[in-house]
């Protein structure tokens, strides 16, 4: 009888919690990590496109590469790819060659090595804020 008393309590509690309602107010930064994130994740499929390869060697090269173009200020993403021995400094998701192309000619004078490498990249929409 106490088992049934007990049971019939815990779902009496669970029909009373589930309708409650909490309301929780979101800080302007973290409503921004929110709306960053949901544009870096919300089309997780993956295309074949283009990424221009500025560096290949070891870690702290690519670190001091890696500086160097974030200090640029461009807009487009970098990565740091491992594949053994190598550390790889990749930047952009293109999904055509021209548009990479034309970016890659003009990091030229300063990353006077960059090539293009077909890879798989992760296409960006257009997020609306909400």
């Amino acid at each position: 009888m106490k088992k049934l008393f007990f049971a019939f309590f815990l779902t009496l509690l669970s029909l009373f919690t589930a309708n409650a309602q909490v309301k929780e107010e979101m800080s302007e930064t973290t409503r921004q990590i929110f709306i960053n994130y949901k544009r870096r994740f919300e089309n997780k499929s993956r295309v074949t496109g283009y990424r221009i390869q500025l560096f290949t060697g070891n870690k702290q090269s690519a670190d001091r590469i890696r500086a160097q173009y974030l200090a640029q200020n461009l807009p487009y993403p970098v990565y740091l790819v491992f594949e053994m021995p190598n550390y790889k400094i990749q930047v952009g998701d293109f999904r055509d060659r021209i548009e990479a192309e034309g970016v890659r000619e003009s990091l030229m004078g300063t990353f006077n090595g960059a090539f293009l490498v077909r890879t798989s990249i992760t296409p960006y929409l257009k997020v609306a804020n909400f």
